[in-house]
């Protein structure tokens, strides 16, 4: 993968059961899992390049956590696109950010980022998970 997505094209995975299925698939064909999880409290955004056995590269990992910043202040300075109180966990292999309360203003700041994230020039070789059974690098 080389190219991001739209707000509109990102993944949007509904409950539990979508998100663990999806992440089973990136696993089994050695892919990053990227995309909007719908969860009765809100929406979240999670990337893993482990399951492709990459990393983001150290400039940018940096790069994404100040993107993030960035459109997470945009989002929550816009009175029409209300948010819960927005955290971020972002690491070179793993980024969880939560919790939107609108799918479109997750879907806009996953889009900011999916091209720096799924673009396999910013990636470093990392260690894959292990195999035994699904494991989610939650």
């Amino acid at each position: 993968m080389s190219a991001g997505y739209e707000p509109a094209a990102v993944p949007l995975y509904q409950g539990k059961a979508e998100v663990e299925s999806a992440y089973e698939q990136a696993e089994r064909d050695g892919q990053p899992f990227f995309g909007v999880e719908s969860y009765d409290s809100g929406y979240t955004i999670t990337y893993d390049l482990l399951p492709a056995g990459y990393a983001l590269a150290p400039p940018t990992q940096k790069e994404v956590e100040l993107r993030l910043t960035t459109e997470i202040e945009a989002v929550v300075g816009e009175e029409g696109l209300p948010t819960a109180e927005v955290s971020k966990s972002v690491s070179a292999s793993l980024g969880n950010i939560a919790v939107f309360e609108r799918e479109e203003s997750a879907r806009r700041v996953a889009a900011a980022v999916s091209d720096l994230v799924l673009n396999e020039a910013n990636w470093v070789e990392a260690e894959p998970p292990r195999r035994q059974g699904t494991q989610r690098n939650d």
